[in-house]
């Protein structure tokens, strides 16, 4: 049953990877130029991802990426539960935790972007 907990971790970890980079593709050369080389552009991609001058269907996508971390993440440490690794298991569990919190409150950023746009096209 572990190997089937970590086969869904691996794709919704690469898929969450690529669409990513696709996002991240899009969105680089609408940084501010400090932020265009490619180290910086990776530690700015989520504050311009969802950032209220971004596209709301790319934040819509960018939202996707977040909840395929967050269920490799719970993915994972049930994969270490079932293949009776504790220790690990609550290690990813709380990565889990910590992913969650951070997708809840980018969720909220997004609910906010999404109402002001509402609120702009009405």
């Amino acid at each position: 049953m572990s190997a089937v907990f970590f086969v869904i971790t691996a794709i919704a970890s690469i898929w969450s990877a690529v669409k990513t980079e696709v996002i991240h593709r899009e969105l680089v050369d609408s940084f501010p130029p400090q932020f265009q080389d490619d180290l910086m552009s990776r530690c700015a991609l989520h504050t311009y991802a969802l950032a209220s001058s971004t596209p709301l269907s790319l934040q819509a996508e960018y939202m996707k990426t977040l909840y395929g971390g967050c269920a490799a993440a719970l993915s994972g440490s049930l994969g270490f539960f079932a293949a009776g690794n504790p220790v690990f298991g609550c290690l990813v569990l709380i990565g889990f935790f910590w992913v969650s919190y951070q997708t809840f409150k980018s969720w909220k950023v997004n609910q906010a972007n999404c109402a002001l746009g509402d609120g702009q096209a009405g």
